[in-house]
């Protein structure tokens, strides 16, 4: 309970801090240079190296960004989810008297350079922890890895594939897709009252994980699905649209990422048909709407965040994330952000830099404030345990509207 307090507190400061101005640059700047590749790996890759100031010493944090590639969309914006963590947490004292350093790497959107990379900051930079991978493909290449040098990564991939790996060294930031597709499949059954809808997947692991959760639970709600899959770099839709507008259906669960569902949405747009959207958090994305050309307007999506929550702890960190990067945060933002106060929190509780010793104490974490709402990392698996809301895409306002809490029994 003292490390939890004392973790408590240090969030506190550094909100105030924040809002202030003050320490905004005490490791922010540092780690922004570390991002950008400007200072040597042999000028980082020792823990016991001194700093400036009042810190200790400094405490190297690894995050792997798709900033380039199919999934470079997402990158910027985790990366600055996690930047605003650790000038918050610098700000307050850093963490066991250390100076936080975030040294991100370049997934590129491949799984074999998130293996790469993985490696790299594990081997040369000498990281404690990895905040990522950003994708579930990119995720299932650096297990492995993981458990051979025993250090931990939070991600924000959901994939089921990730938590049933039985891997000790990986933990979510998110919750994963099982509850996600249910939350979707639970309001096209009961609220909506459908009986049949169609499912388009990408051939990949995150968007196999979701049709294989859409299965798993489609008939506790009586729902039929009609699916079908496309690879990612697919332009072309409209056989799996003619095949699911055939057979009936009227609404489309989607998991994806931003490109091809916008591209779903057009094609179907021009066939003269307009089902109802059922999207994952893949495809909630600012981009959308303007991807779409508004064809978004009302679509549902299950998500972890939005940014109009009015919980105290959401509505201070939206304003703080305004302030400093001068935009409104997307739900990738929070999930690097949340991705590394669970890093910060699991250190706490382990009071140790150690690896091994933070791999223990992430999984120890239960009750704890995130933007999520409250959460728990189960203790087995390393998922998170948190609330899974539905929100709608708005296109006049360009937001994702909340709507529900989805409760699954």
């Amino acid at each position: 309970m003292k490390k939890r307090r004392c973790l408590a507190v240090l969030l506190s400061v550094a909100m105030i801090a924040a809002m202030t101005g003050c320490g905004k640059q005490s490791g922010g700047t540092e780690a922004k240079s570390e991002a950008q590749g400007s200072s040597g790996a042999g000028e980082t890759s020792k823990q016991e190296e001194t700093s400036g100031g009042s810190f200790s010493g400094k405490l190297y944090i690894g995050s792997i960004d798709p900033m380039t590639g199919g999934a470079a969309s997402y990158g910027q914006e985790k990366i600055q989810g996690e930047t605003l963590a650790v000038e918050e947490i610098n700000a307050a004292g850093g963490i066991l008297g250390m100076e936080v350093v975030l040294i991100s790497e370049d997934s590129a959107s491949q799984a074999a350079q998130a293996a790469t990379v993985a490696t790299k900051l594990i081997t040369q930079n000498e990281v404690v922890a990895i905040q990522g991978a950003q994708t579930s493909s990119e995720t299932m290449a650096i297990l492995d890895i993981l458990a051979e040098y025993g250090v931990p990564a939070v991600c924000p991939a959901t994939s089921p594939k990730i938590g049933a790996s039985g891997n000790a060294f990986i933990n979510r930031c998110s919750p994963d897709d099982g509850l996600q597709v249910e939350a979707l499949i639970k309001y096209a059954g009961e609220s909506l009252k459908l009986d049949k809808i169609g499912v388009l997947y990408s051939n990949d692991d995150y968007g196999k994980g979701g049709y294989d959760s859409a299965v798993a639970c489609v008939d506790k709600y009586g729902v039929e699905l009609v699916s079908d899959s496309f690879m990612g770099d697919d332009q072309n839709f409209s056989a799996q649209l003619t095949k699911i507008k055939d057979a009936g259906c009227e609404a489309i669960l989607m998991w994806c990422q931003p490109t091809p569902a916008s591209l779903i949405m057009k094609q179907a747009n021009d066939m003269g048909w307009s089902p109802q959207y059922l999207c994952g958090p893949g495809v909630n994305d600012p981009r959308l709407f303007e991807l779409s050309n508004g064809l978004c307007d009302k679509a549902i999506l299950s998500t972890s965040f939005y940014a109009d929550n009015p919980d105290e702890y959401v509505s201070a960190w939206v304003e703080r994330y305004r302030q400093r990067w001068n935009m409104e945060p997307s739900l990738t933002a929070s999930l690097g952000y949340d991705g590394m106060m669970i890093i910060f929190k699991g250190i706490e509780a382990a009071g140790s830099a150690e690896p091994k010793a933070i791999a223990e104490g992430i999984r120890t974490l239960k009750d704890f404030q995130t933007l999520k709402g409250m959460a728990s990392v189960d203790a087995a698996t390393g998922n998170l345990q948190s609330p899974v809301y539905l929100v709608t895409a708005n296109n006049e306002s360009r937001t994702y509207d909340y709507f529900d809490t989805v409760k699954i029994d």
